[in-house]
C-alpha cells in the first residue's frame, strides 16, 4: 500500500508539472510549430477544462471501479497518450488536443489519493496526509520551470515530451500493480441506481 501511495504522489507531481510546464515551451513551440501565445493560452485552458469536466465521472469511477483502475487507466491513456501526441505535434491544434488529454489523465490522481486516505486511515490523519500530498505535489511546479528548460536545451522539446509520456506510462503501470483498492464500508451495497 505504501508503494502505491508513493506512486500516486509521484503521479500528482506529474499532474502539477503538466499544469504549469507550457510557459517554458512557449518560445520553442512558437519557432517550431507556429504556436502563438494565444494558442498556448487556449491549450492551457484545455487542460483545466478537461480536468474540471472529469471530476464527476472520476467520482463515479472511484466508487464503482476503485482508485487503482481509475487512476491507472486515465493516467495511462490521458497522460501517456497526451504527452506522446504533444511530442509529435505539428501545429497548435495538436498541442490543444494533447493538453485536453493530459488534463483527463491528471484528473483522478489527487481524488484517488483522498479516496484511499478517507477509507483506509483514521479521520484524524486525513488532513495530515492530504497536506503531505499537496506539499510533495508542489514539486511538480518547480520541475516545470528550470529543469524543463534545461531538458529542452539538452534534448529538445519533442524528446522531453516523449520522455514524459514514458514516465506517465510507467507511473500508471506502477499504480495499477501496487495500489490496493480500499474495502467497501460495512452496509454499503455493491449496486446502486447508477449501475
Amino acid at each position: 500500500m505504501q508503494a502505491g501511495l508513493a506512486l500516486l504522489c509521484l503521479a500528482y507531481v506529474l499532474s502539477q508539472f503538466f499544469r504549469a510546464f507550457l510557459a517554458v515551451l512557449s518560445g520553442v513551440l512558437g519557432q517550431d510549430i507556429g504556436a502563438a501565445p494565444d494558442d498556448l493560452a487556449f491549450a492551457s485552458g484545455m487542460w483545466f477544462l478537461s480536468f474540471a469536466a472529469m471530476q464527476l465521472p472520476v467520482g463515479w469511477a472511484l466508487d464503482h471501479a476503485g482508485p487503482r483502475r481509475t487512476a491507472a487507466l486515465l493516467l495511462l491513456l490521458g497522460g501517456g497518450g497526451g504527452a506522446a501526441l504533444f511530442a509529435a505535434a505539428t501545429g497548435p491544434l495538436h498541442v490543444s488536443i494533447a493538453m485536453f488529454l493530459i488534463g483527463i489523465g491528471c484528473s483522478p490522481v489527487l481524488m484517488a489519493s483522498y479516496y484511499i486516505f478517507a477509507r483506509q486511515y483514521p479521520p484524524a490523519r486525513f488532513a495530515t496526509l492530504a497536506a503531505l500530498m499537496l506539499g510533495v505535489g508542489s514539486a511538480g511546479n518547480l520541475v516545470a520551470s528550470y529543469p524543463t528548460a534545461l531538458a529542452v536545451d539538452l534534448f529538445g522539446w519533442r524528446q522531453t515530451l516523449a520522455g514524459l509520456a514514458v514516465v506517465s506510462v510507467v507511473v500508471a503501470a506502477g499504480i495499477f500493480l501496487t495500489v490496493a483498492d480500499p474495502d467497501k464500508p460495512e452496509g454499503e451495497h455493491k449496486g446502486s441506481v447508477l449501475d
